[in-house]
């Protein structure tokens, strides 16, 4: 028996089809990586950002539940090393080698009456760095007043 028919009639892929199915999915393949190194860089962004966050509620907090008199102090709680200059105090520590944390204590701004002349600025910044190296901060800021 002979075949007359063509030989390309046969069901299948060419050579080349088959590359180029190939080369499609690999770019679609290092898509999709480059989807989870991103994906990997906002978590570990946001992990350290809700950290920092933490951290800056918690100074704040402790220096609410402080003495208004204690205030410029430093908190031994917090771990801190204080330095005032005039009326403001800047109080620095470091937590887990990665966050540094800046408390700083001022009187109001002069004009700013909230309910007494004895109010006293709590501006706290956490500072640290993300995957790539950039440095972020996070910022909260209270008013303490005496009673």
């Amino acid at each position: 028996m002979t075949f007359k028919g063509k030989i390309r009639g046969a069901a299948g892929f060419t050579l080349i089809e088959s590359m180029i199915a190939m080369l499609f999915l690999a770019y679609i393949v290092g898509q999709l990586g480059l989807v989870f190194v991103y994906a990997s860089r906002n978590t570990n962004l946001s992990q350290r950002t809700t950290r920092a966050n933490q951290l800056a509620d918690e100074a704040v907090e402790k220096s609410r539940n402080t003495a208004y008199n204690n205030l410029q102090l430093e908190n031994a709680a917090l771990a801190e090393a204080c330095t005032v200059t005039g009326t403001v105090a800047t109080c620095t520590s470091t937590i887990d080698g990665r966050f540094t944390r800046v408390r700083t204590v001022s009187p109001l701004p002069a004009g700013t009456v909230l309910i007494s002349s004895n109010q006293s600025d709590v501006d706290v910044v956490v500072s640290f760095t993300d995957a790539r190296g950039n440095p972020q901060t996070v910022r909260v800021a209270s008013v303490v007043t005496r009673y």
